[in-house]
């Protein structure tokens, strides 16, 4: 589980790199591809780090409880799967409702997903 966390960090990294970037330059040069890709990842790389985290904390749970009964590799693999596939429902749903709804923020100084569609009003 550690290695997919690193993983998902490192996603979470290269986020705040495109942040700075945009923050710094205090313009948006990032193009419509990072800047989707940035928007959209977000969602994913966050959801994800959630999950690892309470999924680590489950495991580590269960190790003390059951300390005869040992966790192996190919049950943590296929939490972790699950939670790879979990983490994209959120993304997947964003664009399905309206994929062109990214948007550069000038208030945050970031690209963001404007949820304008219809779908969102209530």
């Amino acid at each position: 589980i550690i290695q997919h966390m690193a993983v998902c960090g490192l996603l979470n990294s290269f986020n705040t790199f495109l942040f700075l970037v945009t923050l710094i330059s205090k313009r948006n040069n990032l193009g419509t591809f990072l800047c989707t890709f940035q928007s959209y990842s977000r969602f994913y790389s966050y959801s994800a780090s959630c999950y690892f985290n309470a999924a680590l904390t489950s495991v580590k749970f269960l190790m003390c409880k059951y300390p005869l009964n040992p966790w192996t590799k190919s049950k943590t693999h296929i939490v972790c799967r699950i939670i790879w596939i979990c983490s994209l429902a959120i993304p997947i749903f964003l664009l399905v409702i309206d994929k062109d709804d990214v948007q550069f923020d000038y208030i945050q100084y970031t690209c963001i997903y404007g949820f304008s569609a219809k779908a969102w009003k209530i």
